[in-house]
């Protein structure tokens, strides 16, 4: 028994020391972790651009054709065009009841008829006592007379032509035309109203002529000019579209002016709320990088830039003007460097990174 119990501590001694070594080796002939594999990045350059200080004020898409069409003439109206109608230039707005206009007409028709009939007759009449006169078959006072009674008809046609011209005209007018192209926004009459001359009877808004409005400070005047660019943000979008007018004169009440900015036709639905930023100071010098290079955290602003050894390098910066995608900075990053614009999300300070080709980093948005 005595010599059973000495073999069991042997062998448990045995085990005791035997397991470690089992484990270390084991360790020992683990294979090394492998490497972090490299990044696949893109990269945009930092460049050195002017920027200026933007200040941003609320405008609107109007139309540069947006009327009240009036109608010149009073009557029933027999006829007026749909809203959302697109009507082009010289089409009818709106159609007023001529039945009075045109009986006007019909009776100046057969006044200049009966004045043509006479003058005709006077006329006949004055080349025969013109020959009796030539013969002295007659007196000269009387010749004179007939000729003056001619003259007196030719008058009165002249003035019945126009009479009668007058009135086609006041009839014409009774078709209320569309002075452009537009789509009728608004009807400012029904069928059977009466309307005024002088009343309006429709909206018409070109909707292909298309600009913004929007009130600037008196104080950014100086740094505003016909053909300047500036950004139009709509719907988190922002485009830059030239300034077409600049209104050098300010409301006292508000101190501000009036700016037209041209834009594409049919770009936005008119009314469309926009967003314009203008110029507030001098464009100066100043390294930019794309707005997706710079990564912003709690702790502050950074870029990530990728070195001739293709690792990456944490360079805090500070951010300052924002002009459509660049943004200017300030810090370490020269012109030229190469930062990440793309599939940086991940990337540590000193790993290693792949530039993608430019065709190939739609498959890293």
């Amino acid at each position: 028994m005595r010599t059973l119990y000495k073999t069991l501590i042997a062998a448990a001694l045995t085990a005791a020391v035997s397991v470690p070594l089992w484990d270390y080796d084991a360790d020992a002939s683990a294979p090394d972790k492998p490497a972090t594999p490299p990044a696949i990045v893109g990269v945009a350059a930092a460049v050195s651009t002017e920027l200026a200080p933007r200040r941003w004020a609320p405008g609107s898409v109007i139309s540069r054709q947006d009327a009240r069409v009036a109608s010149e003439q009073s009557g029933r109206v027999v006829r007026v065009a749909e809203v959302g109608q697109n009507v082009r230039a010289g089409e009818p707005l709106a159609v007023l009841d001529d039945a009075a206009l045109r009986l006007r007409e019909q009776e100046g028709q057969a006044e200049l008829a009966r004045i043509q009939a006479q003058l005709d007759q006077a006329t006949r009449q004055e080349q025969r006592y013109a020959q009796l006169a030539a013969q002295q078959n007659i007196a000269r006072a009387q010749y004179e007379q007939l000729r003056s009674e001619r003259d007196v008809l030719m008058q009165d046609r002249a003035r019945s032509q126009a009479l009668l011209a007058q009135t086609r005209h006041q009839r014409a007018q009774m078709t209320v035309r569309a002075p452009f192209s537009g789509v009728v926004a608004e009807r400012q009459v029904q069928l059977g109203e009466y309307v005024a001359g002088g009343a309006a009877v429709a909206r018409l808004v070109d909707t292909s002529a298309q600009e913004v409005r929007v009130r600037a400070p008196v104080d950014l005047a100086r740094y505003l000019a016909v053909g300047l660019p500036v950004l139009v943000r709509v719907d988190g979008q922002e485009r830059t579209h030239p300034i077409s007018a600049v209104v050098p004169v300010g409301d006292e009440a508000s101190r501000q002016l009036e700016l037209r900015i041209a834009m594409d036709a049919r770009e936005r639905p008119v009314g469309t709320a926009v967003e314009v930023g203008m110029p507030s100071a001098t464009p100066r010098v100043t390294v930019a990088v794309q707005r997706d290079a710079v990564i912003l955290r709690r702790e502050g602003s950074f870029v990530l830039r990728v070195g001739a050894d293709n690792k990456a390098e944490r360079l805090p910066v500070r951010t300052g003007t924002e002009v459509g995608d660049l943004v200017e900075i300030s810090g370490a990053v020269k012109p030229g460097d190469r930062l990440i614009v793309r599939g940086g999300e991940r990337v540590e300070p000193g790993q290693a990174v792949t530039v993608q080709a430019a065709a190939s980093r739609v498959a890293l948005r």
